[in-house]
């Protein structure tokens, strides 16, 4: 299949795009970076004898390094691959137009169909183990859920008005308050600075469709015509922490990966970079917030970068 290809034909890799690499490796690409040679991405799934799934006759495991190994920043548990190591290249739109008609239970086609009217079939993908045949259970049903995303910020409003109806006629809720609780215990272990505000966080998924107490799907959202700097995800040996204070200006950029906001702050206007997936759309216009983060020095202008899963921290004030 043409998405299958490694791309050596000069194709960008955007966010949550996902490749195989020479050595059985399967990641998931982080962010549209601007980069010819390289890619930013998690390792989300590895070759193992003992593994619990099944791709092309090779067991793999799904890893959960950021709740498992606990890592001091975020930038432990991802990488800048080398574009080169790529042997298979998987995109989300093409990958659902191939697959969606064949999901089972048929809910998840249904789930598809609807996205696709609110958004168009062009920009409706699937990503992560749907895309190789990883979200089945051994009578090829789908395990627990499949992971879509919607592609170009332009659907935000139409995705807003939308999902309300999908979820009545479809039978999916918003997240449960139980469930908020379960990922906020998760997230607890995480996120280790107490000034967070994650419960607000959690409480904001407004992308959230919960279908049973242990079946929610997020729609993810992505814009091609975003880029991330090198800069941004690469280590600071100098790192320099502040904490700042201000309202927030422009948030349809926390849709996206990395997390972009702007802070409108008493010494001017600031952009704000979380590269933290598990906080999935965490501000809204209108907010005051206060942070700490590290100053990163881009080529228009300084930024500020939240990594660190202990000394860096976000707080909503309400």
């Amino acid at each position: 299949m043409e998405d299958h290809v490694a791309p050596t034909d000069g194709r960008r890799l955007l966010d949550l795009d996902h490749v195989v690499l020479a050595d059985g490796r399967i990641y998931r690409v982080l962010g549209n970076l601007d980069s010819r040679t390289h890619f930013f991405g998690y390792n989300v799934y590895s070759p193992e004898a003992g593994g619990d799934r099944s791709y092309q006759g090779r067991r793999y495991r799904k890893n959960f390094i950021e709740d498992e190994r606990l890592p001091a920043d975020v930038l432990d548990t991802y990488g800048l691959i080398p574009i080169a190591d790529i042997v298979e290249h998987h995109q989300p739109v093409p990958s659902a137009l191939a697959t969606a008609r064949h999901f089972r239970p048929k809910i998840w086609t249904d789930l598809y169909d609807e996205l696709v009217e609110a958004a168009g079939a062009e920009s409706v993908g699937i990503f992560g183990s749907s895309m190789f045949g990883l979200h089945l259970a051994a009578d090829g049903t789908v395990r627990k859920d499949v992971d879509f995303v919607v592609e170009g910020l332009g659907h935000v409003d139409a995705l807003r008005q939308a999902l309300p109806r999908i979820r009545e006629r479809l039978g999916f809720t918003t997240v449960t308050p139980g469930r908020q609780l379960q990922q906020y215990a998760r997230y607890q272990k995480v996120f280790r600075n107490d000034k967070n505000s994650i419960m607000p966080i959690i409480e904001r998924r407004w992308t959230g469709l919960q279908l049973a107490d242990d079946v929610v799907t997020t729609i993810r959202l992505r814009e091609p015509s975003y880029r991330t700097a090198l800069e941004l995800v690469t280590r600071q040996p100098d790192r320099r922490d502040i904490v700042i204070e201000g309202e927030v200006i422009a948030a349809d950029g926390s849709n996206l990966f990395p997390r972009i906001f702007t802070l409108d702050t008493s010494a001017g206007r600031l952009d704000v970079y979380i590269l933290w997936w598990k906080f999935s759309t965490p501000v809204r216009a209108g907010d005051r917030v206060t942070l700490r983060g590290s100053i990163v020095r881009l080529r228009r202008a300084d930024a500020v970068r939240l990594t660190d899963f202990s000394q860096h921290w976000l707080h909503i004030k309400t």
